[in-house]
């Protein structure tokens, strides 16, 4: 029986090899059963992204190997006006995810603007443990310097330089990609036209 699920939020666009590296690592490190890639349907925050159809099919190619790992849809399924965390994870630990133990994932970036920048934050902790991808900071800034540091969980990330824009960029100016994404993902994008100006489907 699944007891303890992580679950990793994010627009993946695309999907890359930091993303599961992270998420292999907080699973055996938390000792989790499952961690589930919840692929953002209509982020709040953000106005441009490629079309959720190709966002989760990557997800979905990238996590098909690892028995731990599995790709959502659930945020296209409640077909939010706009796709708030608080609410998202309200509706899944009622639904799909009920009884479970549940381990909310995040990076450092995300756990600092949650004060200003997001709605009813405080909830999330209601809901789930906090994790928090920690990686270095600037002196200035210091997660555990936020309200809510006593409630997170705080988990040393691995090092990786790498970002989905990075990724998009070297598309768009004809580098390539292997290695940065899974080999499946490679082959989605450059199939579909995605990130390289071509018109997407």
């Amino acid at each position: 029986m699944t007891d303890r699920v992580g679950i990793f939020g994010g627009r993946f666009d695309p999907i890359h090899i930091g993303h599961l590296i992270v998420a292999q690592d907080v699973a055996e490190r938390l000792g989790l059963d499952k961690v589930v890639f919840l692929v953002s349907y209509r982020p709040p925050h953000k106005a441009t992204f490629t079309p959720f159809k190709h966002r989760f099919k990557m997800v979905q190619i990238a996590t098909m190997s690892n028995p731990l790992f599995e790709a959502s849809d659930f945020e296209k399924q409640l077909n939010l006006v706009k796709s708030y965390t608080v609410e998202v994870i309200k509706e899944m630990s009622k639904t799909v995810l009920k009884g479970k133990s549940l381990f909310f994932l995040m990076g450092t970036d995300q756990f600092l603007s949650m004060e200003t920048g997001w709605y009813r934050p405080e909830l999330l902790f209601d809901m789930a443990k906090v994790v928090v991808l920690r990686r270095p900071c600037p002196p200035h800034v210091r997660p555990t310097m936020s309200k809510f540091a006593e409630r997170a969980i705080f988990v040393n990330q691995r090092q990786i330089e790498l970002s989905s824009t990075e990724i998009r960029q070297r598309v768009r100016d004809g580098l390539p990609i292997k290695y940065l994404v899974p080999e499946g993902v490679e082959h989605y994008i450059h199939r579909n036209g995605l990130y390289s100006g071509r018109k997407m489907l």
